[in-house]
């Protein structure tokens, strides 16, 4: 994301063939930089929170922190209930785009027989893990919801390991009668969990991290209302680690501790004028040209995207399971495309939203397969929509001058809104 990220990137490429010496390497520079991320978060703003938090789960599965390898949807409290560290795939294979790595480790995936065509995320995830630069996790985990190559990546990814594997299924469909199906996997997902760490599943403290997800979730929806009118005016990829946060470290107490002070930072803060977009899908999350068109205090502000909100079910820590499936079987993106679509356009009223970009990440079927529907439905309700095509992890793919272009077009359109 930054300069210094590329350049620490392009220092320890040269240990790339030596696995241990790398992943020192690697520690050393995340080591220093998790410090200096603490050190904001400790008095800093709601966002220098979610950016240690980011760090810091990475810097944990590198420094072989009972890790767990999740998907985005994943129950990580029943992780964190039994003091594991969940850490999304799809982030690790971000973080080596963030020092221009991803190369190195999509190649890996290459060689293994993955191909091109499968999203790059789970390519470089892949990759990272026939890499062995991150020490084994205990288990890896992942559920059907939002996208179907997910499952043959994680399975991979445990193969490489050699460590336990377990999918979650989630029916399409987002029905009552699901949920004791996927009550009964969560039943089995604990057994193993406790024959891996050989102690009983403490249900009690399950339910105090869903209290405090409970008490996130309150926090953010008071946001949201004051976010109506104002900006986070925070960086495109910062969007991105606060839905990897959010979803894999929901009930994490300096969490609860970030949503705190959001709300008193948007309460306080002034009306920022801008017209407000709603990113859909994912940004690229490596540094490029549309990081400085919507910069923080660019005039055209990414109010949110479609993916940091998607978790906010009411809870009921009494029922732990129950609630756990429940905010699994009844996540929007477990839907339809139309249920996807009306999702949007609910969270593009409640912020005032006056613009939609779609990023159909090359290799996403879900993302690109349902753009043509998502085009169609915005211009039935006369909100401005924009599909751009581009990947999300290989900077090599980037097309910057084409961007560049659409995305003007776009904006200038936008601007001729009253």
């Amino acid at each position: 994301m930054s300069k210094k990220s590329v350049y620490f990137g392009n220092f320890i490429r040269k240990y790339k063939e030596n696995p241990i010496r790398f992943r020192k390497w690697l520690a050393l520079g995340m080591g220093f930089e998790n410090k200096i991320r603490k050190r904001k978060a400790n008095k800093g703003s709601f966002i220098d929170i979610i950016n240690y938090l980011t760090e810091d789960q990475i810097y944990s599965a590198l420094k072989g922190k009972n890790s767990a390898w999740v998907n985005l949807m994943a129950p990580s409290e029943l992780l964190t209930s039994l003091d594991y560290y969940p850490v999304s795939a799809e982030g690790i294979g971000a973080m080596m785009c963030s020092m221009h790595l991803e190369d190195y480790s999509l190649s890996l995936a290459s060689q293994a027989g993955i191909p091109d065509s499968l999203c790059s995320f789970h390519r470089s995830s892949i990759g990272v893990s026939r890499w062995k630069i991150f020490p084994k996790p205990e288990i890896v985990l992942t559920t059907s919801i939002l996208c179907d190559g997910n499952i043959t990546a994680f399975k991979k990814i445990s193969s490489e390991y050699k460590v336990p594997f377990y999918l979650i299924d989630i029916p399409r469909g987002r029905k009552r009668e699901y949920v004791p199906y996927v009550i009964k996997q969560l039943r089995e997902l604990i057994k193993i969990l406790e024959e891996i760490t050989g102690k009983k599943f403490p249900y009690e403290k399950l339910q105090e991290t869903l209290k405090r997800e409970r008490e996130t979730i309150e926090n953010i929806k008071k946001s949201l209302k004051i976010l109506s009118a104002k900006t986070m005016n925070i960086k495109l990829y910062e969007h991105l680690n606060m839905l990897y946060v959010f979803h894999t470290m929901p009930g994490n107490p300096l969490l609860l501790e970030g949503t705190e002070r959001l709300l008193k930072e948007l309460s306080s803060k002034e009306i920022f004028p801008s017209k407000r977009l709603l990113w859909m899908h994912i940004p690229p999350y490596y540094d490029n040209q549309l990081f400085e068109v919507f910069s923080p205090d660019s005039k055209f502000q990414i109010i949110t995207d479609e993916l940091s909100f998607d978790w906010l079910y009411d809870l009921n820590p009494e029922k732990p399971l129950e609630t756990l499936a429940e905010k699994m079987v009844f996540n929007p993106e477990a839907g339809s495309v139309k249920e996807r679509a009306d999702y949007c356009l609910n969270l593009s009223k409640e912020l005032n939203i006056e613009g939609i970009i779609h990023f159909s990440h090359w290799g996403c079927r879900q993302s690109s397969g349902a753009s043509g529907y998502l085009a169609d439905y915005f211009a039935r309700e006369k909100i401005p929509f924009i599909e751009l095509n581009g990947d999300c992890v290989d900077h090599n793919s980037e097309s910057a001058g084409q961007l560049k272009t659409r995305i003007g077009a776009f904006l200038e359109i936008m601007e001729e809104i009253k």
